[in-house]
């Protein structure tokens, strides 16, 4: 089990030194020492400060997709209002051009 605990703290990044003191202090046939609790307590700050450094490296990430989603959506934006305008253009030609229709044979019927 002991190998264990050793080989699962090397995949996680630990290195050997570091780990072959944790497998060490947590032997239950020995008593831990100071040295042993602070190989723990370094263990634990490192995992940490991983875990933050993590975490800031995803923030960034995030904040990056952000706003390059933020673009995309501006771009869409812009197109669904030059759509819009486009659709009010060809509305007054219609209506223009009805009207115009009317209008023509209007006199002609007069």
């Amino acid at each position: 089990m002991e190998k264990s605990l050793f080989s699962e703290l090397k995949a996680i990044g630990v290195d050997e030194e570091t780990a072959a003191h944790v497998q060490a202090s947590l032997n239950g046939e020995r008593f831990a020492s100071k040295n042993d609790l602070l190989a723990m307590q370094k263990l634990i700050y490192e995992q940490s400060e991983k875990v933050m450094n993590g975490f800031t490296n995803l923030k960034s990430e995030i904040s990056g997709v952000r706003t390059e989603l933020k673009s995309e959506i501006s771009d869409v934006r812009t197109e669904i209002g030059g759509m819009h305008r486009q659709y009010w253009i060809t509305f007054g030609g219609l209506i223009t051009t009805i009207i115009s229709v009317f209008a023509v044979n209007w006199y002609y019927h007069l």
